[in-house]
């Protein structure tokens, strides 16, 4: 009786054959899986603010920005936001993770160029159970323009690779409700602040509105950066 198998040499150029594919294909499929949790996480980070808007209203809880001014009324948004969340870590800005220490900030522009201002996160910032970090921009009295921001770290401090645009974004509290900072209405809009090519501490700024409206724009991301 005679038996059949494969040679050693057969074996090899399998073994090797299987190699160049999952060399070519597991790259993509880290990419896409990748994607698809920012992308996730994102979501669930503008829902939150949404329902936080909303029982805002509810409670008859003042929703327009120049309200907040805490220059002149001592009404800061923060700490009034904050109700509206479970489960928080209150952070001060000497405190490391979950929460943002400006002394240290590791955050970067979209291009990984330049370091963000962290004038933009500093009035006043919480951590939920997840993680998830929100910073707040209320600047007031000195520009005579009371502005509302809310910045969402949505994987975390210690998550990578911390840049705006790509795990950082920005809404903005209008007369409208809350908007993706990028949209009409908000402080930056347009491509000169999202550009994978542009430069700049406030590269990155407006790509929240692109983030909400475009279901590819995690994945034109995360081709790019790693």
């Amino acid at each position: 009786m005679k038996y059949r198998a494969f040679t050693l040499a057969e074996v090899l150029i399998t073994l090797g054959i299987i190699g160049v594919v999952a060399a070519i294909t597991l790259p993509n499929l880290m990419a896409a899986y990748k994607a698809r949790v920012l992308r996730s996480q994102f979501m669930k980070s503008y829902s939150l603010i949404q329902q936080a808007y909303k029982m805002m209203e509810a409670d008859g809880q003042a929703t327009y920005p120049s309200y907040y001014d805490r220059m002149s009324n001592g009404t800061q948004f923060s700490g009034i936001f904050k109700r509206y969340f479970t489960g928080v870590t209150a952070c001060s800005y000497r405190k490391n993770a979950p929460c943002f220490n400006d002394t240290v900030s590791p955050y970067k522009s979209l291009d990984g160029g330049t370091k963000a201002s962290s004038h933009y996160f500093d009035d006043g910032q919480f951590a939920l159970k997840d993680g998830t970090l929100l910073m707040m921009e209320n600047p007031s009295g000195v520009t005579g323009i009371i502005q509302v921001w809310v910045s969402v770290d949505i994987n975390g401090i210690k998550g990578q690779p911390n840049r705006l645009g790509v795990d950082v974004f920005t809404f903005e509290l209008t007369d409208d409700g809350f908007k993706a900072m990028g949209e009409e209405g908000t402080k930056f809009v347009g491509d000169n602040y999202c550009s994978l090519s542009g430069k700049g501490y406030q590269n990155g700024m407006s790509c929240a509105n692109k983030a909400k409206n475009d279901p590819d724009y995690f994945k034109r991301i995360t081709r790019v950066i790693k």
